[in-house]
């Protein structure tokens, strides 16, 4: 063997030792050069070709396989955390998440929509549900009919019907107070028994401020036990009046009467007075 065939023998067995021991500790970047994407690591052998590499359009590292990270670490952007085992990171603040499990706590800033059935409108702050367009601060809308709760003028609290509906408000599934779409109000059911109505204060009808003196204040006539009462300062010349009907004198004097009471039905009927006032 000639000198430099050993001398080259040689330095390819110091090349082979040096490579060998360096497979415990590299102690030198791995460095790609030239034409760089689509190269990385590759593993074969056992299954489809495993990889980490270099991709471009855009340029990113492309992984064939899951990456998974040792308990208590955490992926981070410009050294900020992004995600670890139990949260997303601060920073992260949009999203197109399409299904999230129990929530313990949620803070909406704009507008929402749940299942499109429940929306609020973030430029109105109003809360509809059955429609994503509610007429009050919250609106629930039910087989064509809308109820919605709120206020117009800032001073006054409302609820109701917004269309042209009647209004119920209802105890063991009956209607006890019915509010009809032109104003009518009906108090119990028709088809229940009687119900009790308590009125613990003073009671008007027809009178914008009743009077003090008075539990019950009145303007105009009454019936009572089904029998007409009015004010009047002479008896009925039309209309039709029943039998035991009364109209007290409106302007009563000495040597007049107290009143008129209809003594026979008719169109007006028969009216006497009584009640001699001496």
């Amino acid at each position: 063997m000639k000198e430099h065939d050993i001398d080259n023998a040689l330095k390819t067995l110091a090349d082979y030792l040096k490579q060998d021991a360096s497979v415990d500790g590299v102690d030198t970047p791995i460095h790609f050069k030239g034409k760089i994407y689509n190269k990385g690591f590759f593993w074969s052998g056992i299954g489809h070709t495993k990889q980490l590499v270099l991709v471009n359009e855009p340029d990113r590292l492309f992984s064939s396989e899951s990456i998974d990270l040792a308990p208590g670490k955490e992926i981070s952007i410009g050294k900020v955390p992004m995600l670890s085992e139990k949260e997303l990171g601060k920073s992260v603040v949009k999203s197109n998440l399409r299904e999230v499990g129990r929530l313990k706590g949620l803070v909406v800033d704009g507008a929402l929509s749940v299942n499109q059935y429940l929306y609020f409108d973030q430029h109105t702050d109003r809360l509809g549900l059955g429609t994503d367009e509610p007429n009050g601060a919250l609106s629930v809308y039910d087989d064509g009919v809308e109820v919605v709760i709120g206020t117009e003028d800032f001073k006054t609290g409302q609820i109701g019907t917004y269309a042209h509906n009647d209004f119920q408000i209802k105890t063991d599934d009956t209607a006890r107070i019915t509010v009809g779409a032109g104003g009518d109000i009906t108090l119990g059911n028709a088809k229940q028994n009687p119900i009790k109505v308590s009125v613990h204060g003073k009671l008007a009808v027809g009178v914008s401020n009743p009077d003090q003196n008075v539990d019950l204040h009145v303007n105009g006539a009454i019936k009572f036990e089904n029998h007409t009462h009015m004010y009047n300062n002479a008896p009925p010349t039309g209309g039709v009046w029943n039998e035991g009907d009364i109209v007290w004198n409106s302007s009563p004097k000495q040597r007049q009467h107290v009143g008129w009471v209809c003594t026979k039905a008719g169109k007006p009927g028969i009216w006497n007075p009584f009640g001699e006032i001496k």
